[in-house]
């Protein structure tokens, strides 16, 4: 760990109000980690250019591009439930979790943060406005009322 922060590093915490000082440390993800990681942001995106593609493509509004976006949606909600079970195999299957490494375990707390505070609340919200819209209810979504699934910067 290292308490002597990089340009780069020094300009992110800036921007987010932390200080300067602020331990940084690098790490290495496993392949396991970051094969769950890339799919989970696949799906994410993929779910992302089917509600554009529904909202102001060349079919915007077809009953398939709606269908597509279902379907990217239950997509993204299936990588989630793939990633919360590695991260219970990293957990050795317990509960409380026991980790064979220390990795295990940041790789285990880094993807359980990600999922309860930013990828559970985005689903959540999309599938509640999904639901809500195929019972008949007329949505408006502004970008302001969709979770954050990353911060804007």
């Amino acid at each position: 760990m290292s308490r002597i922060a990089n340009i780069a590093d020094a300009r992110i915490l800036k921007a987010r109000g932390l200080p300067l000082d602020l331990p940084i440390e690098e790490a290495t993800f496993s392949l396991e980690y970051s094969r769950h990681w890339f799919r989970l942001m696949e799906a994410h995106s993929t779910f992302m250019n089917a509600i554009n593609e529904y909202a102001a493509g060349p079919r915007a509004g077809s009953p398939g591009k709606w269908k597509l976006a279902k379907r990217r949606l239950a997509g993204l909600d299936g990588a989630m439930g793939e990633c919360l079970c590695f991260a219970s195999k990293l957990g050795g299957g317990s509960d409380p979790p026991v980790f064979e490494s220390e990795q295990d375990r940041h790789e285990h707390d880094l993807l359980l943060f990600f999922l309860l505070k930013r990828a559970a609340p985005f689903v959540q919200f999309w599938s509640r406005a999904i639901e809500a819209a195929d019972a008949g209810a007329e949505l408006l979504i502004r970008p302001s009322d969709v979770p954050l699934w990353f911060d804007k910067d």
